[in-house]
């Protein structure tokens, strides 16, 4: 009975253990040339993160995740700050990021990009997003202010679909963006067909 307790216990507390998860890395932040100690620790059951930087903590709680991990990144080269980004991994493998600068002993938060498939950065301010539209991929532009830590989205008419695809249903193309417009042509199914751009605006736009 002592060994099924001792082995019951063991058990329990590897797997209460196991729901956290660490991650550390020492890198410059401030090109300072002083490493930065960096350390998140993740909590599965809660989705709950806390970031450390040296002495600094700040804890946040992702949307929906089952891991977790941490990149350092550097948006604009120009401001001798390089972001620390926060990435949970939820449905479908979407990351819900969170960005934060370390500033004068500080953990200063810098935005949030909530459903993503991945982002670029160059280093000139820009952040460039992966979103996923059903069958094809949108690169959605965002503005970094490093002045005021605030992420914008930059709005776009049209976004690059270059998608081959093949009609199943017959449907009109109108000639202009306006449900009143008349039609130009009707597709019949089996027509194949290269969508160029999409407005990926909720209601399209009146011309």
């Amino acid at each position: 009975m002592k060994i099924l307790f001792t082995l019951l216990l063991f058990v329990l507390t590897v797997s209460s253990h196991s729901q956290i998860k660490d991650t550390t890395l020492n890198i410059d932040l401030n090109f300072d040339r002083e490493e930065e100690k960096i350390s998140c620790s993740y909590n599965e059951g809660t989705l709950e993160f806390t970031l450390k930087i040296n002495n600094a903590i700040v804890n946040e709680k992702f949307m929906d995740s089952y891991d977790c991990a941490v990149e350092i990144i550097d948006i604009n080269k120009n401001d001798n700050l390089k972001e620390v980004l926060v990435k949970g991994y939820g449905n479908s493998d979407q990351s819900d990021m969170y960005f934060y600068q370390y500033i004068d002993g500080q953990i200063v938060p810098c935005g949030h990009l909530p459903s993503n498939f991945g982002i670029e950065v160059t280093g000139n301010s820009k952040i460039t997003e992966h979103a996923w539209m059903g069958f094809w991929t949108a690169k959605l532009k965002y503005d970094f202010d490093t002045k005021n830590k605030t992420i914008s989205k930059i709005n776009e008419e049209f976004y690059d679909v270059n998608q081959e695809c093949e009609v199943k249903s017959p449907f009109k193309l109108l000639v202009r963006r306006d449900d009143n417009s008349e039609t130009a042509v009707t597709l019949s199914p089996k027509t194949k067909l290269t969508i160029i751009k999409a407005d990926i605006s909720p209601v399209c736009k009146y011309e």
